[in-house]
């Protein structure tokens, strides 16, 4: 399959639909939460609600045990092996369904919001659904049929963000966030079943499962501990500083990271795949994962910039302070999100692992550190604060392993990833001069005309520097 001459196209084409997918995912999911946050739920009932959802990826990523990696990852798979799988997965989300039960209502009492817990235990029944689409949507992956697979998406995150606004509208401000959830897993379960039909066999073999579950084990609790680490912040918020500082930090992160983490998605959705297809050709690798390091700087650096350089004024009190933070680990963990996919695409879950555990030692470390040691001088600023001083020191470590493990040359990296960064460089200051241009404008003015300067500069920089051109472009989704 290395060789296949149509690989580079199919990779190419899936970072177009994810790209496409995620575009139309990101407005109608952004459009949602500013309607339910300035029509709906106030900033304590958003603080209380991120005190589940921010846990939730960590329970879907729990669910799934990782073994629908190994579907993607292998390629010998038998019927009833994947019907295995699937028994596998039903059980262990059993399990985690019956521990929500006891632990939902603790975390509920340690963070003072008792409904947290509920909420944790409410989203159980997600967990369960999941399974109606966990080995289509695998499959599907592996096949790199992402056209269905982003019309999917597309569909289920649209129908989320209409039912957010729905509940919110119907007076289930804390529940909103749940219940939407909800409703996009069996939206999306509808459709994977649709297009890649799936029916268990009744058949269960622990020897067919466990290399799945060996492989799985390493890739699971790798991201586990990525949604650990990832989301600790937001129970160091709530318990320390109260839900109206959860909500207002929430609000921040939301505006920050979570823009970072989608963007970055379009990319991440086919490096997985793309790496298995390719893990045997070294040289193909190390050109593949250059590749998609430009993708991702293309996309993401653009908006940190732009974050820079617009603030929105209803979160100007903390946001002042905390843009440069913020934007300085978005950029960070843009660029840290391939690494797991090519460690576990090349067969090497164990040193995602080893990267897993050092983030998250150091990261939430970090967080309760700043939160005791500054946080009467900071208050909750001080949890962002922690983020730029612990999330560094987990990237070199993944830097570093990455390089290892491919043989990775640094002077073709870096000059790949130079020049994109130069371009973007260049975006901003071109918005800077124009903010200090029309000191005097107003907001939504300088907003306009900064955002527009940044992102004109730089997209002409990249076409005349680094020839990437919507012709170019286009040249290379036809192969």
């Amino acid at each position: 399959m290395a060789d296949d001459p149509r690989l580079s196209t199919k990779i190419n084409r899936g970072v177009a639909w994810a790209a496409a997918a995620q575009t139309v995912i990101a407005i109608t999911d952004m459009v949602s939460q500013i309607v339910v946050v300035a029509l709906f739920v106030s900033s304590d009932d958003l603080g209380v609600a991120a005190g589940a959802t921010a846990f939730y990826t960590l329970l879907d990523t729990a669910a799934d045990f990782g073994v629908t990696s190994a579907l993607i990852q292998r390629d010998d798979h038998t019927p009833d092996a994947v019907s295995t799988v699937f028994w596998f997965n039903l059980l262990v989300s059993l399990g985690l369904v019956v521990a929500l039960l006891g632990l939902g209502p603790l975390y509920g009492r340690f963070v003072h919001k008792p409904v947290v817990g509920w909420l944790l235990v409410a989203y159980g029944g997600k967990m369960l659904v999941q399974n109606l689409y966990a080995i289509p949507f695998a499959m599907l992956r592996r096949e790199l049929r992402y056209a269905e697979i982003a019309v999917a998406r597309t569909v289920a995150h649209v129908g989320e963000s209409i039912a957010r606004i729905v509940f919110a509208a119907l007076g289930y401000t804390v529940w909103c966030w749940t219940l939407a959830a909800l409703t996009r897993s069996l939206v999306f379960g509808v459709i994977m079943q649709w297009r890649h039909r799936f029916v268990p066999r009744l058949v269960f073999q622990p020897r067919e499962v466990l290399p799945y579950v060996r492989f799985g084990v390493r890739t699971a609790a790798s991201q586990i501990l990525y949604r650990l680490y990832t989301s600790l912040d937001y129970a160091v918020v709530l318990r320390a500083f109260g839900e109206r500082a959860n909500g207002i930090y929430t609000l921040a992160a939301f505006i920050m990271l979570e823009p970072v983490r989608t963007i970055s998605n379009v990319v991440i959705d086919v490096a997985f795949p793309a790496f298995v297809k390719i893990q045997s050709d070294r040289t193909r690798l190390v050109d593949q994962f250059l590749k998609f390091t430009r993708l991702n700087l293309i996309a993401v650096l653009p908006f940190v910039g732009l974050i820079l350089l617009v603030i929105p004024d209803f979160l100007h009190a903390f946001y002042e302070s905390s843009r440069y933070i913020l934007c300085i680990v978005g950029a960070l963990r843009a660029l840290s999100f391939l690494g797991p996919p090519l460690l576990d695409g090349i067969g090497r879950p164990e040193l995602t692992l080893r990267y897993m555990v050092s983030a998250t030692v150091a990261v939430p470390a970090m967080f309760v550190v700043g939160a005791l040691a500054l946080g009467d001088r900071l208050d909750f600023l001080s949890v962002a604060v922690a983020w730029a001083a612990g999330y560094p020191l987990a990237f070199l470590v993944l830097g570093y392993l990455v390089v290892r493990s491919i043989d990775l040359p640094l002077a073709p990296y870096l000059r790949a990833s130079a020049g994109i960064c130069a371009c973007c460089v260049g975006g901003a200051l071109g918005g800077l001069a124009m903010l200090w241009a029309l000191a005097g404008a107003s907001d939504f003015v300088r907003m306009i005309a900064v955002g527009g300067t940044a992102l004109a500069v730089t997209i002409l920089l990249l076409a005349t520097w680094q020839g990437i051109t919507p012709r170019s472009i286009g040249r290379a989704l036809r192969g």
